[in-house]
């Protein structure tokens, strides 16, 4: 992470949650390449970019909005990168795009600034833009504020650099492919990444737990991907569709069909396949129906999943209705929660893991009762995320 960029980045981010987004930031975007046989140890992968900060807003209906935010200190080179700007932009597929800077542009930069679509902002500029946009939450002194502070989030980015070994392989995941595989892939990488460490990933270091929270926030962000795509394709059909969505398709489901019933054939005695299906489809299925039902609390679910990963490492003692304030709901801290079991039955994670999750995102008020009635034909997970549990899901939503 560059400390001499970390200013714009921490103002960049301030706007962005002003304007009602969740961030990350840091993002770089890397793809695999073949391993050089001639040289001992060659990396299996190139990084080609980075995005300094990425912002994503899930409004009604699950339609997801993604603005990126490149921030640099220097004036030098501004109206090339503004062609830089705009192909990465392009790229991730993202509906806004800002170059940040300390001091002035190019005046061509800003001469290109509407042609290229991209936003010129200096300090003064991100300052008024927060006066646009008022909100009632506390960024600047409360138990928010971690999220901008400089040495916080320093450090925050570094604790995932220094952990065992063994995790690395997720913590790469959830840095770096998360971000390039095709998207639909994720809903089963997040559960077999952290299958892959459940016999390492402790609940008992900070830095594993703020790793977990963030898988969390990563699960999230996917099933609004798999609503959104459910909604387009069959609402009254969420059984179906999901099915098609985890395999990219109605073709490349029926491939895993085909593939399945070739190797019964070749087979007839072995079940070890275990099917197309992942074991935990059922409970994936109403995670997903309970969030179709309740499409307005995505986005709090995603922001409130930020803030509680990194108070982790900053030892911020609030808890999650005092840092949000009046501003906090119930609902998506629940559903975050939901998130939280599914994942920990599904990837077999330490128990420990889920008494830790109730104490972070389930904290009612005296007298409020936590978990919210589940809807008609949809049953609420048990202690164990779900897992061997018969469940009843009704398609339409």
């Amino acid at each position: 992470m560059s400390e001499l960029d970390l200013g714009l980045k921490m103002n960049s981010r301030r706007l962005l949650w002003r304007m009602g987004f969740t961030t990350r930031v840091d993002v770089p975007l890397r793809t695999p390449i073949p391993a050089n046989p001639r040289r001992r140890n060659s990396s299996r992968f190139e990084t080609f970019t980075d995005l300094d900060v990425l912002g994503i807003s899930i409004v009604s209906g699950f339609a997801i909005r993604k603005v990126i935010s490149d921030c640099k200190t220097t004036q030098r080179g501004s109206t090339e990168r503004m062609f830089w700007i705009r192909g990465v932009s392009d790229f991730f597929n993202s509906d806004d795009a800002w170059m940040v800077r300390s001091k002035d542009v190019t005046a061509a930069s800003r001469q290109l600034a509407s042609r290229l679509r991209i936003s010129v902002l200096e300090p003064a500029d991100l300052a008024k833009l927060e006066e646009f946009h008022p909100t009632e939450l506390d960024l600047d002194s409360g138990p928010l504020s971690i999220l901008f502070d400089e040495t916080k989030v320093s450090a925050y980015g570094k604790a995932f650099t220094v952990l065992d070994s063994k995790i690395q392989r997720l913590v790469d995941y959830r840095q770096f492919d998360y971000w390039v595989i095709d998207e639909y892939r994720n809903l089963q990488q997040v559960v077999a990444q952290l299958s892959h460490v459940k016999t390492v990933l402790d609940p008992n270091q900070p830095a594993h737990r703020a790793l977990f929270i963030d898988c969390a926030w990563l699960y999230a962000l996917s099933l609004a991907h798999a609503a959104q795509n459910v909604r387009a394709v069959h609402v009254v059909g969420v059984d179906g569709a999901l099915q098609q969505y985890l395999f990219g398709g109605q073709a490349g489901l029926q491939e895993k069909r085909q593939l399945e019933s070739i190797l019964k054939r070749l087979a007839p005695g072995d079940s070890s396949g275990g099917g197309v299906l992942p074991e935990w489809y059922p409970q994936l299925l109403e995670l997903l129906v309970r969030h179709l039902r309740r499409p307005h609390a995505a986005n709090d679910e995603l922001r409130y999943a930020e803030w509680a990963a990194e108070a982790q490492l900053a030892k911020e003692p609030a808890s999650l209705s005092e840092a949000f304030g009046s501003a906090f709901d119930p609902l998506p801290a629940k559903l975050l929660s939901d998130i939280c079991g599914f994942l920990i039955g599904a990837a077999g994670l330490d128990p420990q893991f889920r008494v830790f999750a109730r104490g972070v995102f389930l904290q009612p008020n005296p007298g409020e009762p936590v978990i919210a009635a589940p809807a008609e034909g949809v049953s609420l997970f048990d202690s164990d995320g779900g897992r061997n549990q018969t469940i009843e899901v009704t398609e339409e939503v």
